[in-house]
């Protein structure tokens, strides 16, 4: 399995980046968002990694362990709103 690049000193991940990686990295960025679909579609063709349904996408997002000690936070959002979480 590839391996991300690991950030160079300063931050970017080019300095870590062979050449041709980071001229495909600017050529995407160059894409046309009209051609973004095609070209996400052809790359995913040559790695062979399916792409996420919706569902599973942000599947590792959740809200962590509180200051209370509970940690269904995330299946308790609607509740910890209407209770008035965030207003101050």
């Amino acid at each position: 399995m590839h391996k991300p690049p690991r950030p160079a000193p300063d931050g970017l991940y080019t300095g870590s980046m062979s050449t041709r990686r980071d001229e495909l990295h600017q050529l995407i960025d160059a894409l046309p968002e009209d051609q973004v679909e095609g070209v996400i579609g052809a790359l995913l063709h040559r790695v062979g990694t399916p792409r996420p349904t919706s569902a599973d996408a942000f599947a590792w997002i959740g809200a962590g362990v509180a200051a209370n000690g509970r940690s269904d936070n995330a299946t308790r959002a609607d509740d910890l709103l209407a209770e008035g979480f965030g207003r101050g």
